[in-house]
């Protein structure tokens, strides 16, 4: 039998980092009763081979209910992410080859683990059902919804205004998502805001053949470096979890001061009083937002590395940016000279592979995202093909150039 959690667990679970839950009483009568076991399910999509920071949210409520006994399905979306999930998008996701979801797919099982515990967990990928779907169990799904509550999710209207085409295959998706809950029988689904209209999908499935509708519980999405929702499609903003230690201490130092109430309560298990307090201290500003920021970034390394290596993190920063040293183990990039005195900018740091084009590389310059050997780059700065210039791109990279 599951564990029965005391009133301020099962208030914190409910409520921290928390959108909504559909529906709250039942799901809370049944956790604080501890007589039943909950088979929990969360999807995700393999479009990358990453899972960021934003998906811990959800994960430490799984890792919280595995602890109380409840059993975890982590459902890989093998096929649903081959036709890609329109949601928060104006335009259809491009769709991915199988032996490339597959590869993506086998990183996340190590890393669903990095929170949630293997014990009264278990991952399944949705070809243990879609592999035997026919085009008759498709017509079936479909025949259970109309085009009109498709078309009234956001993105599907905005792409009617818009006159942008919307592709049959972009309106199964949710049925498949929605089938997931079918298939397994759940009995709560985790999602993100961005999910809820698949979610509640899976709801009304459920009820159509005579289940038991799943509650809903919608956790807040994480925003990014850039301030914006954090995704697996903006890598250049995204905290992984797979990060190296050090990378993942420097990108939560550089979040916007703002974010850091979400950052704290949403990315961390700290207590929440002592969330509360350290928020507190910081609004009354008796505390440095630089400083509240190195306890948060100590606190997300830890959680997800250890504690020596948020502690080495923290002195490499500091040696970094606030004695303005390089990193020591800086690689050295060799470039062609090609008889030219200088290379412009953009152009070296698309030579050096150090941006992908030369686009890209305009607007980090823009942006006053490069430097070299410390001075502040602008579009027009050549860098002389002589000695050994020191690049650092983005807030925390670096490359030596070696002229050949």
């Amino acid at each position: 039998m599951p564990s029965r959690p005391n009133a301020s667990e099962l208030e914190e679970f409910l409520t921290r980092g928390v959108a909504e839950v559909i529906v709250r009483d039942e799901l809370a009568s049944v956790l604080a009763a501890g007589e039943r076991r909950l088979r929990i399910k969360q999807g995700f999509d393999p479009t990358t081979k990453n899972l960021h920071l934003g998906h811990a949210v959800g994960l430490r409520k799984l890792k919280m209910l595995a602890r109380w006994g409840h059993e975890i399905v982590l459902i890989v979306g093998d096929w649903t992410t081959q036709i890609g999930d329109p949601t928060d998008r104006d335009l259809s996701r491009p769709t991915k080859s199988r032996d490339e979801v597959m590869e993506n797919a086998r990183t996340y099982l190590d890393q669903f683990h990095l929170i949630v515990p293997k014990e009264g967990s278990r991952t399944v990928l949705q070809d243990e059902w879609f592999g035997r779907f026919g085009l008759r169990d498709v017509i079936d799904l479909a025949a259970r919804f109309t085009v009109q509550q498709m078309l009234a999710r956001e993105e599907f209207r905005k792409r009617q205004a818009a006159g942008t085409p919307i592709p049959i295959k972009d309106l199964l998706y949710p049925l498949l998502q929605a089938y997931d809950s079918v298939a397994i029988d759940a009995d709560v689904e985790f999602g993100g805001t961005d999910q809820l209209f698949n979610i509640l999908a899976g709801r009304e499935l459920q009820e159509m053949v005579g289940g038991r509708p799943q509650s809903a519980f919608i956790v807040h999405l994480l925003e990014g470096l850039d301030g914006q929702k954090m995704s697996k499609s903006k890598p250049q903003t995204a905290i992984w979890l797979t990060d190296p230690a050090d990378q993942m201490y420097g990108k939560v130092m550089s979040i916007a001061d703002a974010l850091m109430p979400h950052y704290f309560e949403w990315a961390t298990e700290m207590p929440l009083a002592e969330v509360r307090r350290t928020l507190d201290v910081l609004a009354r500003k008796e505390l440095h937002p630089r400083e509240a920021k190195e306890v948060l970034a100590k606190r997300i390394v830890t959680e997800l590395h250890s504690a020596a290596a948020a502690e080495d993190a923290a002195a490499a920063f500091t040696r970094q940016f606030r004695e303005g040293q390089a990193p020591a183990d800086v690689p050295t990039v060799d470039v062609t000279r090609d008889g030219e005195a200088s290379v412009p900018i953009v152009d070296l740091l698309v030579r050096a592979r150090l941006q992908p084009s030369k686009g890209a590389a305009r607007r980090l310059v823009e942006q006053r995202g490069v430097r070299v050997d410390d001075a502040l780059a602008d579009v027009s700065t050549a860098v002389p093909t002589s000695g050994s210039p020191l690049v650092r791109y983005g807030p925390r990279s670096f490359a030596r150039i070696r002229w050949t």
